[in-house]
């Protein structure tokens, strides 16, 4: 498995907030903006105080992380895609949370849609 490509660069992110496509689901909103090049996806995670202290926000984080990871080598590159954990995410489901993060990247057409048929 390939490492996950972060963004790193506060100006990238803000960049998915300002100019990109919002999908928001129960347990996470998805930002994705196309660079239009052909360099992996790059993805930042965030978890906002809404989430809870510190130890909610982590675990939020953590769960999200884990999530995109195991859909990480169907995501098409070329953009960069912001993930941000909900009120609800560090208590539901992790079965549901996959599903909805997979759902929001295949809606802006970032999984490949052989290997999202998949899982």
């Amino acid at each position: 498995m390939r490492r996950i490509e972060t963004l790193r660069r506060q100006g990238d992110i803000d960049r998915v907030f300002r100019e990109g496509r919002w999908r928001r689901l129960g347990p996470v909103a998805v930002g994705a903006w196309r660079r239009g090049d052909c360099e992996p996806t790059r993805v930042a995670f965030i978890a906002g105080r809404r989430v809870g202290n510190a130890v909610r926000r982590n675990r939020a984080r953590r769960r999200v992380r884990e999530a995109y990871r195991l859909l990480a080598e169907p995501v098409q590159p070329g953009a960069d895609v912001v993930l941000v954990a909900r009120e609800q995410t560090p208590d539901m489901s992790f079965g549901r949370l996959q599903a909805a993060i997979r759902e929001a990247l295949a809606a802006e057409g970032l999984l490949d849609s052989n290997a999202a048929h998949d899982q």
